[in-house]
């Protein structure tokens, strides 16, 4: 893709205007990792076990697998809801919403970057479908949720740490491996929501920075 948004060096806006754009260009990079990576599981078709007329050889055996759900998954999904906060936390700045705090509870995000009219519709629809966690529109998270008995709030510390804070309980991530075709499909629905978020956060970051948001009242 081409480069998104404006390079800092065009960008002659100050303030929150070039918050937003740091917050959408980074969000964006977490984005374009996560579908690098997951366009190679694709590729490779998601395998954990393959057939060898000669003796098992691991270091083949990595190398079919190295793009496959159980080795990536983890830090792939971290990455990815990473991106989303960062790209609501940068559309909550490029309109001048106010009181944005370092937390990390996307479904508060979400609810106040749905309430600002002036964000497209298109934009909040395509964030909306990874928000909604469950059984049919997102079956590999929601899974894993619920094994875990935890929310999508609770999603980046039981990516980031395998335990509780307390170090009292694990957390189990057989949910997210070796689901083969349940993953792909997920994969490539991923893949895709991702280049249309950047492609309608690019353009509704030029329309904003054109036009001026200056005047709207914070919700």
């Amino acid at each position: 893709m081409k480069t998104q948004f404006r390079s800092l060096a065009e960008n002659q806006e100050d303030g929150e205007s070039l918050k937003a754009l740091l917050f959408l260009t980074l969000g964006s990079k977490y984005l374009n990792l996560v579908h690098n990576v997951l366009s190679e599981c694709i590729k490779s078709g998601n395998l954990h076990v393959f057939s060898s007329n000669s003796p098992l050889d691991w270091n083949e055996y990595f190398q079919k697998t190295k793009w496959s759900d159980f080795i990536i998954i983890e830090p792939v999904l971290f990455n990815f809801y990473q991106g989303l906060e960062l790209t609501l936390k940068g559309l909550l700045l490029l309109t001048n919403q106010t009181r944005i705090e370092p937390k990390h509870e996307l479904t508060a995000l979400f609810e106040r970057v749905n309430q600002v009219n002036e964000i497209p519709k298109e934009i909040k629809e395509v964030i909306k479908e990874h928000m909604t966690i469950d059984e049919n529109n997102n079956p590999l998270v929601y899974g894993f949720l619920s094994t875990n008995n935890k929310s999508i709030n609770h999603l980046y510390e039981s990516l980031r740490y395998p335990v509780d804070k307390q170090f009292n309980t694990s957390t189990t991530y057989i949910d997210l491996h070796y689901q083969e075709e349940k993953s792909l499909e997920y994969f490539k629905k991923v893949n895709g929501d991702i280049r249309k978020l950047q492609a309608l956060c690019t353009s509704f970051y030029r329309s904003a920075t054109k036009i001026g948001f200056g005047g709207m009242n914070s919700v």
